[in-house]
Parts: structure tokens; sequence; C-alpha cells
């Protein structure tokens, strides 16, 4: 009985330093600042998400690191050293959009650890942000060119057929790159009578857009392409795979969507610089300047939390021939009288 009460205490005993080491592992965590940045992260669901953040936070750690500043904790960050950094970027001369985007990425840190009670104050307050400018310069398709993209990639390939898909995705949906090479195919399913995706945007926000005929066809034959081979997708298969016939599960990234709208914009010669934001940009164009529908509505076709984003896409407001100046008539009162 004694020795049963000896080996209880012992266990307890080996449990009790087990723990008391991962304590003290624990209180010498965040000796460098990027330890602090892994927690930061590890608040964000989305994979994209921690990625863009990470980059932000990286290139801005690697300016101080250039200066000679080695911050190890969060309450080593000053106003000067975002000041600074601020002023960089403007003199290499970022777009104001991306500048914005970089600075919030460290002010979105510091407010992490202010409620972390790392920090007892958010230094950063008191530093400006460039104003972003409401024009949109993304360079757009016109209806033509886009008709030429998506007919573009060669047909009854694997690699036309994957292309036909992103390209119509892209031109139909409006979707962003990471809202694109996310898409699984469980995400595409029927609501009320209508074929619908559900597409993951920013900020882990989720929203659900029809898909157009055009759209569905595409898919189809892409499906049946790789039916064909012997490859069936299943629900939880990214839809755009780098090859999967050969390396299935490997879904096709950011920087191969850019280059594939690089590609077919070359060789039909459209010479402007586009990317897969100008499919985007496109689409939300068309609908304002051509179809005139409601900027609102174009606002939740699009992931926009603010239709001031949305705005940036709108030509109207260049249109002189329909300038409201022009509805301005007080006279019309008088003849009325």
């Amino acid at each position: 009985m004694a020795s049963k009460k000896a080996l209880t205490l012992v266990t307890s005993k080996a449990l009790d330093e087990n723990l008391a080491r991962k304590f003290e592992e624990a209180r010498n965590r965040g000796i460098k600042v990027e330890d602090f940045v892994k927690d930061f992260l590890g608040n964000f669901l989305s994979e994209d998400t921690r990625r863009a953040y990470m980059g932000d936070l990286d290139a801005f750690f690697n300016f101080l690191r250039s200066g000679g500043e080695n911050l190890t904790h969060p309450k080593d960050l000053h106003a000067y050293h975002f000041q600074l950094y601020r002023d960089h970027l403007v003199s290499q001369g970022k777009a104001s959009a991306t500048i914005n985007r970089r600075l919030v990425a460290v002010r979105s840190f510091i407010k992490w650890a202010l409620s972390a009670k790392l920090v007892d104050h958010n230094p950063l307050d008191v530093v400006k942000l460039p104003k972003v400018q409401t024009e949109s310069p993304t360079q757009a398709f016109d209806d033509e060119e886009v008709v030429r993209m998506i007919d573009a990639p060669k047909a009854d390939t694997l690699k036309g057929e994957l292309h036909r898909v992103a390209l119509a995705l892209l031109f139909h949906l409006g979707l962003r790159r990471s809202e694109l090479t996310q898409l699984k195919c469980r995400d595409f399913y029927k609501e009320r009578g209508h074929i619908v995706v559900r597409i993951h945007g920013k900020g882990d926000k989720v929203r659900l857009v029809p898909v157009a005929p055009v759209v569905i066809q595409a898919l189809t034959r892409y499906h049946s392409f790789l039916g064909s081979e012997g490859v069936v997708l299943d629900g939880d298969d990214y839809v755009l795979q780098t090859d999967p016939i050969k390396r299935r599960g490997q879904r096709m990234d950011g920087s191969s969507v850019y280059r594939l709208v690089d590609k077919y914009a070359r060789e039909l010669g459209i010479n402007k610089k586009v990317s897969p934001h100008s499919c985007r940009a496109t689409v939300i164009s068309h609908l304002l300047d051509t179809q005139s529908t409601p900027i609102r509505d174009v606002a939740i076709f699009a992931g926009h939390a603010n239709v001031t984003t949305t705005e940036r896409y709108d030509k109207r407001r260049k249109n002189l021939d329909k300038s409201a100046a022009y509805d301005v008539d007080f006279d019309s009162i008088k003849k009325a009288q």
C-alpha cells in the first residue's frame, strides 16, 4: 500500500516537473519580435491572410534592420519607426493603396499587442497614413478583348481547359486571385434553383454568387476532359490545380494565375499592363458603366465592405456628356408656373 502511494507521489512529481518546464518555456517565449508576430498571425484562419500579413510585417522589420534597429519586443516600436517607414515607401513611389496596406498590417500587429497587454499604448496612432487615391489605377480590358481572352486557350488540352476555366471565373465572377485559387469543387452547388458558388473573400467573409451559364459550360468541359483521363475531382479538391492528372491536390497559386493572364494578353497583342485584378476591374466597371447596375448591388457582388471602394471603378464620373450639371434647370420651374 505504501509503495503504491510512493509511486503515485513520484508520478505526480514527474508530471509537475514536466508542467513546470512547459511554463518556463512559455515564459521564455517572445525573445524575438518574430515570435510575437507568429502569435499575432495565429489569430487568422485564412492561410492567404496570414501569408499577406507576414509579407508586409517582414518588409517592415527588414526595413528597420537595414538601419540597425533590431526589435525584440512590441514595446520597442516607436512612432518614428512607423513614420520613417511610411516616408520610405512614399519615396519609392509606391501607390497610396499599397503603402496603406503595408502600414495597416503594422498597425494591426500593435493593436493586437495592446489588447494582449504587451504594450500600454499605441505609439502609431499619432502617425497619419497617406490618403488613398479614389481612382483605380488598374488597366481594364474592353469587351472585345474579354471575348478574345476567354477564347484564347487551346481547347481539348489539360492546360487549355484549365486556363479557360480560370479566365471564365475571373471575367464573369470578378474574383480576386486568392478567391480564385481557394475555390473547391464543393463550393459550387444548387441554391433555390440557382447554381451558386461560395466565395471566401477578404477578412474570412463568405458570399454566394450565382454562376453564369458560360462559366458552368467551361467547368463542365474541364471536368469532362479530366474524366476522359480517368480523373474525377472530389468535393474537397481544389478546382484549379497545377496538374490534377499527375500531381492531384496541388492547387494553382497566385503567381501562376498572374502569368496566365499576362501570357494570353501578350499573345493577343493587348499592349497594356494587365493582371488578374484587371479582370476583376473589368467586371466591376462593366456592371457600373455598361449595365448601369446599382452600385450597392455591384459592391455585394464584388465583396466590397464599403461602396467607396466600388466607386473607384465607376468610369461614369468622368463622362462629361452625362454630367449632372446638365440636369440643373431652375428655369423649368418658372416655365411650369
